[in-house]
């Protein structure tokens, strides 16, 4: 993992952040008040931000980075250049989400991940990085490009 600044970052990347911190801004977190924003930039440059949504079992919570996974891949992209994960601490993805991160990766372990945190905190890692024994696709003989 690498440390660094927001300015920093390429312009981009600044934006991918941003979007990250808006989608935050929606979250629903009734129960446990930890907003959490992502950022998803696929290799065709679109963007796709959201927001996780909690729900009073907690167990049917979705986190803001599958959030974001799943309109990418209801919009029809299929591959991730680089996702923000944006909160209250650690941009760390948790191991359910690395795992659909990986999924749309499309084997590629350099995918970035910027951690962005509210006290301005970058941290920038790979998907390889942080899922360094990764269970996708790949292993079906699956692409999910062409799917």
């Amino acid at each position: 993992m690498i440390a660094c600044r927001f300015d920093e970052l390429s312009k981009a990347d600044q934006d991918l952040v941003t979007a990250a911190s808006e989608a935050r801004e929606k979250a629903y977190t009734p129960y446990s008040n930890h907003k959490v924003g992502s950022a998803i930039r696929t290799k065709t440059g679109r963007i796709f931000a959201a927001c996780n949504v909690e729900i009073v079992t907690l167990q049917q919570s979705v986190h803001a980075e599958r959030n974001a996974a799943m309109m990418m891949a209801a919009a029809g992209e299929r591959q991730i250049e680089a996702i923000v994960c944006h909160g209250p601490y650690s941009g760390v993805p948790c191991a359910e989400c690395r795992q659909v991160i990986w999924e749309f990766c499309c084997d590629d372990p350099e995918v970035r991940i910027i951690g962005s945190t509210l006290d301005g905190e970058i941290e920038l890692m790979s998907i390889g990085e942080i899922y360094p024994s990764p269970y996708g696709p790949e292993t079906k003989g699956i692409d999910p490009r062409k799917f």
